[in-house]
């Protein structure tokens, strides 16, 4: 599962109910706003439009409101697309300087087994992140701290799993197709992982492990 609690604005609600996933959603296009450590952040929030208080609490958010949301990240299949929060709690009532954008990525992965090292100390390395039980995924980079490397280094491999603890950022250009988008990561995990056993062929004396025989005709048993 990938989680998100921040502190949003409100660009524009739709006019009409969403389909996505599978369930009908009340939707509205907002920002984490930017920082000085951070550019915005576009997303499309998707409340379920099943009635209750919360869809009454999320249609009455006025453009330019801001809003702390707890939800799920999910995304399509186009990058250039804001990635989605399917809302879980809002809370409307929130000091106008309040700011918060924290994220946990638990369903990523590692995208590559190179490490670039930027000029401003930062490490960074391609991911990717999946859907529940899904293969759209969607891909970004991991930043994080100099001090990381030696940790880095030592869990990267391409395809292995990692649970990611940060926050997101985004650049866009005018003429681009897909923003740059990164979580930069206070600190991350992985499984630990076992050493491989040899193939038993090649360790001792028994024999056939790696041969195959010819199908039997068993027709005329």
């Amino acid at each position: 599962m990938n989680f998100i609690a921040a502190t949003v604005e409100i660009a524009a609600h739709s006019d009409s109910p969403t389909n996505a996933y599978g369930l009908e959603y009340a939707e509205a296009a907002a920002t984490i706003p930017g920082t000085a450590q951070a550019s915005s952040v576009l997303l499309r929030l998707l409340c379920y439009n099943g009635g209750g208080a919360k869809l009454n609490a999320f249609k009455a958010l006025e453009p330019g409101t801001r809003v702390f949301i707890t939800g799920s990240l999910c995304f399509g299949s186009d990058p250039s697309q804001p990635m989605d929060v399917i809302v879980t709690t809002l809370e409307p009532s929130i000091p106008s300087n309040m700011y918060c954008n924290q994220v946990m990525l638990g369903n990523a992965f590692f995208g590559s087994s190179d490490i670039t090292e930027r000029k401003n100390g930062q490490l960074a390395v391609k991911i990717g992140t999946t859907m529940d039980n899904s293969d759209t995924t969607t891909w970004l980079f991991l930043e994080t701290d100099g001090s990381r490397k030696p940790k880095l280094e030592s869990r990267i491999r391409k395809g292995r799993p990692i649970c990611v603890q940060g926050y997101f950022r985004e650049f866009r250009k005018d003429d681009a197709n897909s923003p740059y988008r990164a979580i930069v990561a206070y600190d991350f995990t992985t499984r630990k992982e076992r050493e491989r056993a040899q193939n038993p062929a090649t360790t001792g004396t028994a024999a056939g492990y790696a041969e195959v025989d010819p199908t039997p005709d068993t027709t005329n048993f």
